[in-house]
């Protein structure tokens, strides 16, 4: 049970740099929770705020949609990132924002207009 809805908590998305900044938009987290319904299984949130040190420390953009509380980088166990990748698709807000696929896990996003890529 999730403070920022059924599944979520604040917890899962703060910088992991242990300043514990968080700004994360709502959008994101209703993105989400659809695809986590959409599923039937847990999400694994891996990044979701960056704070801007952190975010230059891991190699995020200058402008960086986690600064901006825009982003998660997350994994489904069981699933491979493409098949993740496949799911969110389903979901409006990030059929319309972004969605790059990695190795280990799927960044999305809710920037508003359509960008996929792989990393």
């Amino acid at each position: 049970m999730g403070d920022l809805s059924a599944n979520f908590s604040r917890s899962e998305f703060q910088c992991k740099c242990g300043c514990k900044k968080f700004n994360i938009t709502p959008a994101l987290i209703k993105g989400l929770q659809e695809l986590r319904d959409y599923l039937g299984m847990p999400i694994i949130v891996n990044s979701g705020t960056r704070c801007p040190e952190h975010n230059a420390a891991v190699g995020g953009t200058r402008n960086s949609y986690h600064i901006k509380g825009y982003a998660a980088d997350i994994r489904v166990d069981g699933l491979t990132s493409k098949e993740l990748a496949r799911a969110a698709e389903q979901i409006k807000v990030f059929r319309y924002g972004g969605i790059g696929v990695y190795d280990t896990f799927v960044h999305v996003d809710v920037r508003g207009h359509k960008a996929r890529w792989r990393g």
